[in-house]
């Protein structure tokens, strides 16, 4: 087992990807009118130390990072497994782990409080999020880049697993739209209503 240094970027204005596949996956797709808010984060992620990489050195290159149009959230999680490409499979709960620093002053101190930042705030009641981080088969080079999807549905539990699946992976005509399962890896995880709860008290 390994430490798993993540990245993951969010727009400070209107993302437009987003944007454009919540409408589509509403007017579209079975079990889009489940859907209450898709956000979408860019992750970039390692692990260990591979020579010469740091996250300081993802932050001063424009590829990864630009501070006119991102926040940022920097993370580690030890003991975290290696990300095979394989369809589907679940995203350790820990994911992404403890912050080590962000661009978000306010936050600097607390994981949780930041990471609902960066994928559009606390759940609405009554709601559920599935994760979904999706990257390229066959990456090459020590940076694994990838998409990170917040989905929010009105759903509980494994109905919101089956309803985020069936939204995010591109199977059938009205079914998926977020994932290419013979281009892309992904994996995914179930966030629930303490999300909700500890949103509210901050």
């Amino acid at each position: 087992m390994s430490r798993r240094t993540t990245l993951l970027t969010s727009h400070k204005g209107v993302d437009l990807h987003a944007a454009t596949a919540v409408r589509v996956m509403r007017d579209r797709l079975e079990g889009g009118d489940r859907l209450v808010r898709l956000q979408r984060c860019e992750l970039h992620t390692f692990l260990d130390e591979p020579a010469g990489m740091s996250v300081p050195r993802l932050l001063d290159h424009g590829r990864y990072y630009n501070p006119n149009k991102h926040h940022f959230g920097h993370f580690a999680l030890e003991d975290a497994e290696v990300w095979a490409d394989t369809a589907g499979g679940a995203l350790d709960p820990r994911w992404p782990g403890l912050l080590r620093g962000t661009d978000l002053a306010a936050l600097a101190d607390d994981s949780d409080a930041l990471y609902l930042r960066l994928l559009g705030g606390p759940l609405p009641e009554g709601t559920t999020a599935v994760d979904v981080v999706t990257w390229p088969r066959d990456q090459q080079g020590p940076v694994c880049s990838g998409v990170l999807w917040r989905l929010v549905l009105r759903a509980n539990g494994e109905e919101a697993a089956a309803i985020g699946e069936n939204l995010a992976v591109a199977r059938e005509r009205k079914r998926g739209l977020l994932v290419n399962p013979h281009m892309e890896a992904w994996r995914s995880v179930v966030r629930g209503q303490a999300l909700a709860v500890r949103g509210e008290q901050r």
